[in-house]
């Protein structure tokens, strides 16, 4: 995913919100709304600028987790040190025979 869709996205639902808190009542009074009704109309502007229900894209896609990356280093590590410890230990070995 680029970083451009999640920008677009939270661009779509700020303007989904303003939409809902400005839009005027049909009948031209200018009450305060209700919970329910702003919950509405939030989710009505929303599904009209094809953001979800929600309005919010999910966390893992707006910050994508660099799992995969740290495990992959990880791994590399554990076998480059698995491999250094093996030569030192065949060095030492070598050493220890080899003085005697």
């Amino acid at each position: 995913m680029k970083e451009s869709d999640h920008s677009s996205v939270w661009e779509r639902y700020v303007e989904a919100k303003k939409h809902a808190f400005e839009e005027e009542p049909p009948d031209g009074k200018a009450e305060p709304m209700t919970i329910e009704e702003l919950e509405r109309a939030i989710a009505e502007a929303a599904a009209a600028s094809g953001v979800p229900e929600t309005g919010m894209p999910p966390r893992a896609s707006v910050h994508p987790t660099s799992r995969n990356t740290w495990s992959r280093w990880f791994y590399r590590l554990l076998v480059v040190l698995f491999i250094a410890l093996i030569v030192l230990l065949f060095r030492w070995g070598q050493r220890l025979y080899q003085g005697n």
